[in-house]
């Protein structure tokens, strides 16, 4: 009984580990190769700063 409770931490570590990997192979996932302007860019157009000053976006409560 004691090799079930060790087999299944360890086929749970063995999963994530694969899906890791495969996620990080993925190049649309990984997204350190951005540059900072990108992500700037990005926020400036699409945040919510820019959202809370649309009025579509806002109630009047």
């Amino acid at each position: 009984m004691l090799w079930l409770l060790l087999l299944i931490p360890a086929g749970l570590i063995a999963l994530s580990i694969y899906f890791d990997r495969k996620r990080k192979s993925q190049p649309h996932v990984n997204m350190a190769n951005e540059s900072k302007e990108t992500f700037e860019e990005i926020y400036r157009s699409e945040g919510a700063g820019k959202k809370s000053h649309d009025p579509k976006h806002t109630k009047s409560f």
